[in-house]
Protein backbone atom coordinates (compact mmCIF):
# COMPACT_ATOMS: atom_id res chain seq x y z
CA UNK A 1 0.00 0.00 0.00
CA UNK A 2 1.38 3.19 -1.01
CA UNK A 3 1.34 5.88 1.76
CA UNK A 4 1.10 9.55 0.76
CA UNK A 5 3.07 11.80 3.08
CA UNK A 6 1.78 14.91 3.66
CA UNK A 7 3.78 17.92 4.77
CA UNK A 8 1.18 19.65 6.56
CA UNK A 9 0.58 17.01 8.68
CA UNK A 10 3.97 16.16 9.20
CA UNK A 11 4.86 19.61 10.11
CA UNK A 12 2.11 20.53 12.57
CA UNK A 13 2.78 17.24 14.20
CA UNK A 14 7.11 17.64 13.95
CA UNK A 15 6.44 20.95 15.36
CA UNK A 16 4.35 19.53 18.35
CA UNK A 17 6.72 16.28 18.78
CA UNK A 18 10.10 18.60 19.21
CA UNK A 19 8.09 21.54 20.94
CA UNK A 20 6.94 18.51 24.06
CA UNK A 21 10.10 16.97 25.20
CA UNK A 22 8.63 13.74 26.35
CA UNK A 23 9.87 11.56 29.38
CA UNK A 24 9.45 7.64 29.93
CA UNK A 25 7.67 8.12 33.11
CA UNK A 26 5.41 10.47 31.64
CA UNK A 27 1.57 10.74 33.70
CA UNK A 28 -1.71 11.85 33.11
CA UNK A 29 -2.94 14.96 34.49
CA UNK A 30 -4.90 13.78 37.63
CA UNK A 31 -8.77 14.15 37.48
CA UNK A 32 -8.90 17.63 39.19
CA UNK A 33 -6.21 19.05 37.04
CA UNK A 34 -7.89 17.40 33.88
CA UNK A 35 -11.32 18.96 34.80
CA UNK A 36 -9.85 22.35 35.19
CA UNK A 37 -7.96 22.13 31.69
CA UNK A 38 -11.06 21.03 29.86
CA UNK A 39 -12.93 23.82 31.14
CA UNK A 40 -10.28 26.40 30.28
CA UNK A 41 -9.46 24.98 26.80
CA UNK A 42 -12.28 22.56 25.35
CA UNK A 43 -10.84 20.57 23.04
CA UNK A 44 -11.96 17.23 21.38
CA UNK A 45 -9.23 14.92 22.35
CA UNK A 46 -7.84 12.58 19.42
CA UNK A 47 -4.83 10.80 21.23
CA UNK A 48 -3.95 10.74 25.21
CA UNK A 49 -1.64 13.11 24.38
CA UNK A 50 -2.44 15.59 21.46
CA UNK A 51 -6.53 17.42 20.98
CA UNK A 52 -8.17 18.75 18.23
CA UNK A 53 -9.46 22.23 18.78
CA UNK A 54 -10.18 22.84 15.06
CA UNK A 55 -13.59 24.16 14.68
CA UNK A 56 -15.84 23.18 12.02
CA UNK A 57 -14.75 26.83 10.04
CA UNK A 58 -11.48 25.29 9.75
CA UNK A 59 -9.97 24.65 6.21
CA UNK A 60 -8.75 21.47 7.57
CA UNK A 61 -10.69 18.72 9.36
CA UNK A 62 -8.86 15.81 11.11
CA UNK A 63 -10.66 12.61 10.88
CA UNK A 64 -7.77 10.80 13.17
CA UNK A 65 -4.49 11.10 14.68
CA UNK A 66 -2.77 8.46 16.01
CA UNK A 67 0.58 7.79 17.76
CA UNK A 68 2.81 5.32 19.46
CA UNK A 69 3.59 5.09 21.92
CA UNK A 70 0.98 7.50 23.56
CA UNK A 71 1.89 8.98 25.74
CA UNK A 72 5.39 9.21 23.97
CA UNK A 73 8.69 8.18 25.34
CA UNK A 74 11.23 10.04 25.74
CA UNK A 75 14.80 9.23 23.34
CA UNK A 76 12.64 6.72 21.70
CA UNK A 77 10.72 6.80 18.20
CA UNK A 78 7.02 8.04 17.54
CA UNK A 79 5.36 6.58 14.88
CA UNK A 80 2.14 9.37 13.54
CA UNK A 81 -0.60 8.32 11.50
CA UNK A 82 -2.86 10.69 10.52
CA UNK A 83 -5.95 11.54 8.30
CA UNK A 84 -7.82 14.84 7.15
CA UNK A 85 -9.57 16.69 4.54
CA UNK A 86 -8.50 19.85 3.33
CA UNK A 87 -11.29 22.46 2.06
CA UNK A 88 -8.94 23.99 0.01
CA UNK A 89 -5.40 25.01 -1.70
CA UNK A 90 -3.06 25.99 1.29
CA UNK A 91 0.22 27.71 0.13
CA UNK A 92 2.64 30.52 0.17
CA UNK A 93 2.10 32.52 2.92
CA UNK A 94 0.59 30.21 5.21
CA UNK A 95 2.10 29.64 8.44
CA UNK A 96 2.40 28.35 11.70
CA UNK A 97 1.94 29.69 15.24
CA UNK A 98 3.34 27.37 18.28
CA UNK A 99 3.32 28.07 21.98
CA UNK A 100 4.79 25.62 24.44
CA UNK A 101 4.17 26.58 27.83
CA UNK A 102 5.73 25.01 31.31
CA UNK A 103 2.95 25.47 33.55
CA UNK A 104 2.18 28.82 33.30
CA UNK A 105 5.32 30.44 32.00
CA UNK A 106 5.57 30.63 28.06
CA UNK A 107 8.86 28.77 27.07
CA UNK A 108 8.45 29.52 23.20
CA UNK A 109 6.41 31.64 20.96
CA UNK A 110 7.51 31.04 17.41
CA UNK A 111 6.03 31.59 14.00
CA UNK A 112 7.06 29.04 11.25
CA UNK A 113 6.46 29.63 7.85
CA UNK A 114 4.18 26.10 6.14
CA UNK A 115 6.27 26.42 2.62
CA UNK A 116 9.79 27.09 3.95
CA UNK A 117 9.54 24.12 6.45
CA UNK A 118 7.86 21.83 3.42
CA UNK A 119 10.79 22.46 1.53
CA UNK A 120 13.17 21.26 4.70
CA UNK A 121 11.48 17.98 4.13
CA UNK A 122 11.53 17.76 0.67
CA UNK A 123 7.90 18.54 0.54
CA UNK A 124 5.90 20.21 -1.90
CA UNK A 125 4.20 23.42 -1.48
CA UNK A 126 1.10 24.06 -2.04
CA UNK A 127 -1.03 21.93 -0.12
CA UNK A 128 -3.54 20.51 -2.51
CA UNK A 129 -6.93 20.71 -1.51
CA UNK A 130 -8.60 17.13 -0.39
CA UNK A 131 -7.36 13.57 1.54
CA UNK A 132 -4.48 14.60 3.55
CA UNK A 133 -2.49 11.63 4.63
CA UNK A 134 0.24 10.91 7.10
CA UNK A 135 2.43 8.13 7.85
CA UNK A 136 5.90 8.80 9.86
CA UNK A 137 8.58 8.31 12.55
CA UNK A 138 9.56 10.98 14.77
CA UNK A 139 12.62 10.46 17.20
CA UNK A 140 11.84 12.16 20.46
CA UNK A 141 14.67 13.98 22.63
CA UNK A 142 15.88 12.45 25.93
CA UNK A 143 16.59 15.46 28.00
CA UNK A 144 13.90 17.06 29.11
CA UNK A 145 13.23 18.89 32.80
CA UNK A 146 10.35 17.29 34.62
CA UNK A 147 6.67 19.73 34.93
CA UNK A 148 3.57 20.61 32.51
CA UNK A 149 4.00 21.03 28.88
CA UNK A 150 1.25 22.72 27.01
CA UNK A 151 1.89 23.18 23.52
CA UNK A 152 -0.47 24.64 21.01
CA UNK A 153 -0.28 24.65 17.15
CA UNK A 154 -2.58 27.16 15.22
CA UNK A 155 -2.05 26.75 11.47
CA UNK A 156 -3.38 29.96 8.89
CA UNK A 157 -3.25 30.98 5.41
CA UNK A 158 -1.69 34.04 4.26
CA UNK A 159 -4.71 35.90 4.77
CA UNK A 160 -5.44 34.61 8.01
CA UNK A 161 -8.09 32.32 7.94
CA UNK A 162 -7.49 29.06 10.40
CA UNK A 163 -6.31 25.90 8.83
CA UNK A 164 -6.11 23.85 11.61
CA UNK A 165 -5.49 24.01 15.70
CA UNK A 166 -3.87 21.20 17.77
CA UNK A 167 -2.52 20.80 21.13
CA UNK A 168 -0.52 18.73 23.14
CA UNK A 169 -0.43 18.05 26.82
CA UNK A 170 2.24 16.01 29.10
CA UNK A 171 3.31 16.23 32.73
CA UNK A 172 6.55 14.51 33.41
CA UNK A 173 8.02 13.58 36.53
CA UNK A 174 11.60 14.34 37.75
Amino acid sequence: MLMLKNNFFFLLLIVLASAVPFYDDCITTNEVEEQLFIKEFPVNSITQTISDCSNEADLLQITYIHISPDPPLKGKELKIDALGNLREEVGQGSYIDVTVKLGLIRLLQKRFDLCEESQKVDKPCPLKRGRQTLSTTVNLPREIPPGKYNVEALVYTPDNRRVACLKAVAIFRP
